[in-house]
């Protein structure tokens, strides 16, 4: 849902804003001294209705040594990600189907590693 992330400065963050475009556009991300980074996820997408959007990310070895640290938060397994009520209308509906929180890890996870 939502990845913060500590970095030590060292450059190699990338992200691509447009996860369907192809070829993909990689843009570096900035360090801000004291800021953390915020990547937004699919299912806080899903919730949001894509008013929120989640992001590609990379990691580019430039020769450094490299330090994070993530915290990474997800709702429980039994949790019902479906588009919040501010998130849609008439003219907006809802994009994707209701889903547990365990079963869209479950296929993400499948997506990822079945290959």
């Amino acid at each position: 849902m939502i990845t913060l992330l500590v970095t030590d400065g060292v450059p190699g963050l990338q992200i691509c804003r447009d996860k369907d475009r192809r070829p993909q556009l990689w843009e570096d991300v900035p360090h801000i001294e004291g800021a953390f980074i915020v990547n937004i996820g699919d299912m806080l997408e899903r919730w949001t209705n894509c008013l929120f959007r989640s992001t590609l990310h990379r990691v580019v070895a430039i020769g450094k040594e490299r330090y994070s640290v993530a915290f990474f938060l997800d709702p429980s397994t039994d949790c019902l990600v479906e588009c919040l009520e501010s998130c849609c209308s008439e003219t907006s509906p809802p994009r994707f189907p209701p889903i547990r929180g365990g079963d869209y890890l479950k296929e993400r996870l499948e997506l990822t590693y079945s290959k």
